[in-house]
C-alpha cells in the first residue's frame, strides 16, 4: 500500500476507536514515506541507491539504468578491479558483483533510515576487492573466502554491516589509536586465533636455526638443528557502542555519504577509547591483554617463549634521561631494525621535554628537529605515540609518578597482534524511548583479541630506583 491508503486507513481506524491499530499504521505511512524518498536519492558523483523494494543482486535482470549506477558507485568507491580482479570477483559474486555490492550498501542505508531490508543481502558478507586480494596475498583461494563469507554469518539479531564501510571504521581506528597503527593485524573467522611463535633466540638470531662451516666432506648431523616453536593464543572479545541518531539527520540528508560519514566517525570514536585501553592495559578478563596487566602496578605478562624487557627509571618517583636513553638498547638489533614506536601519555611528553642535565640546558629541547613542536614527535629518533591510558605525574604541571607505576611502551612494530573477527552488526532500535529523543539508537558489535606476540621486542619503564 501507499503512504496515503495507509493514512486514509488510520483515520478510519480513530474513528472506530481503534487506537492500537491506527498507530500500526500510522507508522507504516511513516516507513512507506522514508522508503520512496530513498527510490529517489541521488548520490554525490553521479553514485545511486537502488529503489528501496528488495533486490536480488545475483540475477542479471537488472535494468541497463541500474547497471550503469552500481558500476559508477563500484569504481568510485573501490576503482577499477582490473581483468584478473574482476574475475576472481566474479567467482565469489557472479557476474553482476558489481551491483551486489551496491545493493548490499544501500540496503544497509535503507536499514539505518527505514529498520527495513533484504533478508538475502542483511546476512551477505561481501568483500571488497582490497581485501580479497590480501586474503589471495596471503594464501587463500576462493574456496576458502566462499567458505569465510558462510562462517562470518552469525549476527544474532543485528544487520551485517557492509565490509567497506567496516573497513572506513577500521581505518579511522587506526588513526585515532596507539597501538593498532603498529600492530600486526589480521582477520578470523573463529572465536580464537592460535599462532606458532618461533623460539630459541637470542640478541643475534630470531629463532633456533643455526648455520655451521663445514668441509668438503660433512657428516649428516654436521649442520643439523632443530627449529623450536611456541605458541600464542588469542582469545576473541565483544566490544559494542551505543550512538544515537537525530530522525531529522536521517530525513534531511541529500545522500548515503553524510550519514555514513557520521556513523563511521562515531562509531570509531567509541570504539577507539577502549579498545586502545585494552591493547595497552587489559587483564584478559573478557578483553585483549594488554603490553601491561593493569593501570597501577601491574607489569607485563609473563610468556612462556619469551619475556618482555624491563628498565627501571633511575629514581623511585621520577624520570631520567639515562633511562630514554638506555630503553631502545633493551631490544635485539634486529628488532630494532624492524622499526619501534613509543607509547606514553602526553603528560610523561611533557615529562620528557623538561629534563635538564646538570647545568639547566634542556636534554632533548628540540635537538635535530626531536620534540619539536608542530613536528612529527620523535624521541632518540622513534616516533612518539601518545595515549592517556598510561600513567602520568601525579599532578598536571609536576614530573612525580607514583612508585612502581608504568608509564613508558617501547615496542617493535608488529610485536602486538590484533585479530578482527570478520564482519560487524549493527542493531537498530525505534521505540517510545528514543521517540521522544526524535532519535533512533544504532547499536554496533564487533569482535576483536589482542595479545603481545614477540616479547622480546617490546621494553618497558618502571618508575623504580
Amino acid at each position: 500500500m501507499d503512504v496515503t491508503t495507509y493514512r486514509t486507513q488510520a483515520e478510519e481506524a480513530i474513528k472506530a476507536g481503534d487506537l492500537d491499530k491506527a498507530e500500526m499504521l500510522i507508522r507504516q505511512a511513516e516507513l512507506a514515506h522514508r522508503a520512496g524518498a530513498i527510490k529517489a536519492e541521488v548520490v554525490e558523483a553521479g553514485r545511486l541507491l537502488p529503489a528501496a523494494g528488495p533486490v536480488d543482486a545475483h540475477t542479471s535482470q537488472a535494468s541497463s539504468s541500474d547497471d550503469i549506477a552500481a558500476k559508477s558507485w563500484y569504481i568510485n568507491r573501490f576503482g577499477d578491479d582490473g581483468a584478473a580482479m574482476n574475475q576472481v570477483m566474479s567467482e565469489l559474486y557472479g557476474r553482476d558483483h558489481q551491483r551486489f555490492a551496491w545493493a548490499k550498501s544501500a540496503d544497509f542505508m535503507r536499514y539505518v533510515r527505514t529498520g527495513q531490508y533484504d533478508p538475502q543481502l542483511h546476512r551477505a558478507l561481501v568483500y571488497t576487492p582490497a581485501q580479497v586480494k590480501a586474503a589471495l596475498e596471503a594464501g587463500d583461494d576462493v574456496r576458502a573466502l566462499k567458505a569465510t563469507q558462510v562462517e562470518s554469518q552469525d549476527v544474532l539479531g543485528g544487520y551485517l554491516v557492509p565490509e567497506d564501510v567496516r573497513d572506513q571504521i577500521v581505518q579511522r581506528l587506526a588513526g585515532l589509536t596507539a597501538v593498532r597503527s603498529i600492530a600486526q593485524t589480521i582477520t578470523t573467522t573463529r572465536d580464537r586465533v592460535v599462532m606458532p611463535v618461533g623460539t630459541g633466540g637470542d640478541d643475534r638470531y630470531s629463532g633456533a636455526v643455526r648455520a655451521t662451516w663445514v668441509d668438503e666432506s660433512p657428516t649428516s648431523t654436521q649442520a643439523e638443528t632443530n627449529g623450536t616453536f611456541g605458541q600464542v593464543v588469542v582469545p576473541v572479545h565483544t566490544l559494542m557502542a551505543h550512538v544515537p541518531v537525530s530522525k531529522n539527520l536521517i530525513e534531511d540528508s541529500t545522500g548515503a555519504s553524510s550519514i555514513l560519514a557520521y556513523l563511521t566517525a562515531q562509531f570509531a570514536d567509541a570504539f577507539a577509547i577502549k579498545e586502545d585501553e585494552a591493547f595497552l592495559i587489559g587483564d584478559g578478563a573478557g578483553k585483549p591483554q594488554g603490553f601491561l596487566q593493569n593501570a597501577t602496578t601491574g607489569g607485563p605478562w609473563t610468556y612462556a617463549y619469551g619475556s618482555v624487557q624491563q628498565v627501571n627509571s633511575g629514581n623511585a618517583t621520577a624520570l631520567t634521561g639515562d633511562a630514554f636513553r638506555n630503553t631502545p638498547y633493551a631490544l635485539a638489533t634486529q628488532y630494532r631494525n624492524q622499526g619501534c614506536a613509543w607509547i606514553m601519555a602526553r603528560g610523561t611528553v611533557r615529562v620528557i621535554k623538561s629534563l635538564k642535565d646538570g647545568s639547566g640546558a634542556y636534554l632533548w629541547g628540540d635537538r635535530q628537529f626531536q620534540l619539536q613542536n608542530g613536528q612529527p614527535t620523535k624521541l632518540e629518533g622513534y616516533d612518539i605515540l601518545e595515549s592517556e591510558a598510561l600513567a602520568s605525574p601525579t599532578t598536571a604541571s609536576g614530573a612525580t609518578y607514583t612508585a612502581n607505576v608504568y608509564p613508558v611502551i617501547f615496542a617493535a612494530r608488529g610485536s602486538y597482534l590484533i585479530a578482527d573477527r570478520i564482519g560487524m552488526d549493527v542493531m537498530r532500535y525505534d521505540d517510545s524511548t528514543t521517540g521522544v529523543a526524535n532519535a533512533i539508537r544504532l547499536v554496533a558489535r564487533r569482535r576483536l583479541g589482542g595479545q603481545v606476540l614477540n616479547p622480546w621486542a617490546v621494553a618497558v619503564m618502571k618508575v623504580s630506583a
